[in-house]
């Protein structure tokens, strides 16, 4: 059935990966109406400069975050 890949900056807690496997597991069985137990969900902590956003590594942008600008993560 479902299979779900989320792809995060690396740093989030055990918690907070907990509650997101929680809540897509939980849409995902609604939405296909299948068990809970047939949604795989994985997650996979991406270093910040194995990111890229704007041509720039996300570790450039989190070093160094521009002051108020809106497109910085």
């Amino acid at each position: 059935m479902p299979v779900i890949t989320v792809d995060w900056w690396q740093g989030n807690d055990r918690a907070a990966r907990a509650a997101l496997v929680a809540e897509l597991t939980e849409s995902a069985a609604r939405i296909a109406g299948c068990p809970h137990s047939s949604v795989t969900v994985l997650v996979r902590d991406v270093p910040h400069d194995h990111w890229s956003i704007g041509g720039r590594l996300a570790d450039e942008l989190v070093a160094a975050p521009r002051a108020g600008s809106r497109d910085e993560p």
